[in-house]
């Protein structure tokens, strides 16, 4: 996402007094996840992810992301984020990486 995009976003958040309005801007990294199964493309991985900014120390998080089979991440991949400061359990990871790695 360019700067532009990016600031646009979170006006638009701040107005809609989303969740994600003033989120902090961090990491996460993967700590385990399912494997692929044999079928279908797109297929349901559940993750433990690490929530990496200062403010949120030691915070990991269990979620369910549905990806394409053909980039399918491995335990210690590190993803830009968003972390919702009021529900921290709320992110916006950019799972569009793993494709472009």
């Amino acid at each position: 996402m360019e700067d532009w995009e990016d600031g646009a976003a979170e006006t638009l958040e701040r107005l809609t007094a989303s969740s994600m309005a003033d989120a902090y801007v961090g990491t996460v990294r993967i700590l385990s996840l399912t494997p692929p199964t044999q079928r279908r493309r797109y297929q349901t991985c559940t993750m433990e992810l690490a929530l990496q900014v200062p403010e949120l120390e030691g915070e990991t998080l269990r979620t369910e992301v549905v990806l394409d089979k053909r980039y399918w991440p491995e335990v210690g991949v590190v993803l830009r984020a968003r972390i919702s400061r009021r529900k921290p359990r709320m992110i916006d990871a950019d799972w569009d990486a793993l494709a472009r790695r």
